[in-house]
């Protein structure tokens, strides 16, 4: 037996004593103001059921959640902010179960590790990209990751912006249980009905003690500052990724999340954010020209360099290899002969 009410962009069915919540926001059911609002409408409305005994989150279509909605960069915040939702999913004294088909990306990643336990299918893809937009995890990311998995683990996801397979996820311990087949919401249900079965109780991510041997994740904190002097000199987020994991180590979890919230707001304020993001919009608006469709790359036959020092006689260098003809251009005979 099954009721269906629907909220904006999340719609609500309960199967037997299962509360079914469905992003529904085409094509990747993006965090918009609206999905939001219908989420914690519906986490409301679940805690006051007396005949709903576990949440399950799943997405419609394909995905999970891709993250925030790109229609809201640049405009100004719309209430409830994420940090709010995933903090009411999380403080549900009823068990939530994310079923993540997909992907769940960045905001999409926090809302499940807000749930508390997680199950994917086997072709889902799990991650935290927002470094590529100069931007850290805001809703709570970098304070449950690293209580979950590590410092290293979250720290390497993080900085990397890299996507997660379901297997790497399950080993990591990002997800709880793999499932076969392409039906989330069937292996959703049949995990939570077990949960509720064995009277399994909320298992709140926070409380996740992976960063128990302080010492030990110190030294990956530091290792990967490190590192960071190397391969991202300048950058504010992946600096700022690191200052929020040690503030999951040092400091209580909702003091660890104002710290996050600063650094979010001081890398959404910063100009490596806004290049970073025009450079994703860019990107979009490229491949929708009707050239891109047709066009052929042209034939080049000489090219020519301007300068000649390390890296100009290096990419002249590779030029002549692929048979180019190369013209150097240097500001003087001197510098053109060490060029040559």
């Amino acid at each position: 037996m099954s009721r269906d009410t629907a909220q904006p962009s999340v719609a609500s069915a309960l199967h037997d004593n299962i509360l079914v919540l469905t992003l529904d926001n085409p094509p990747v059911n993006a965090l918009g103001v609206e999905v939001r609002r219908g989420l914690l409408a519906a986490m409301d409305s679940a805690a006051d059921d007396p005949t709903v005994a576990a949440i399950l989150l799943v997405g419609a279509g394909r995905h999970f959640c891709g993250g925030a909605d790109i229609r809201e960069f640049g405009q100004a915040p719309q209430a409830p902010a994420l940090p709010a939702v995933v903090k009411r999913i999380e403080d549900s004294a009823k068990p939530v179960v994310a079923a993540i088909q997909g992907v769940a990306l960045g905001g999409g990643l926090e809302v499940a590790l807000a749930a508390h336990y997680r199950l994917a299918l086997g072709s889902a893809r799990l991650g935290l990209p927002e470094v590529l937009l100069g931007l850290l995890p805001g809703a709570g990311g970098t304070q449950r990751l690293p209580r979950l998995i590590g410092a290293r683990a979250a720290l390497e996801l993080m900085l990397s912006g890299r996507h997660l397979n379901a297997r790497e996820a399950l080993d990591l311990g990002v997800v709880d249980r793999l499932a076969e087949g392409k039906d989330a919401l069937a292996a959703g249900l049949a995990y939570a009905r077990e949960l509720v079965d064995s009277h399994a109780g909320v298992r709140r991510t926070r409380d996740a003690r992976a960063l128990g041997d302080q010492h030990l994740q110190r030294e990956q904190i530091n290792a990967a500052r490190e590192q960071l002097t190397h391969k991202a000199k300048g950058l504010l987020s992946p600096q700022n990724i690191i200052r929020a994991v040690e503030a999951a180590l040092d400091r209580p979890f909702d003091q660890g999340l104002e710290q996050e919230r600063r650094l979010f707001q001081e890398c959404l304020d910063s100009p490596q954010r806004a290049g970073l993001v025009h450079a994703f919009f860019a990107e979009r608006e490229v491949l929708k020209a009707p050239e891109t469709r047709i066009a052929q790359p042209r034939p080049i036959e000489q090219v020519a360099v301007v300068g000649g020092g390390t890296m100009g006689a290096g990419i002249a260098v590779s030029a002549l290899d692929a048979g180019l003809q190369v013209t150097m251009i240097e500001r003087d005979q001197q510098a053109l002969d060490r060029g040559r």
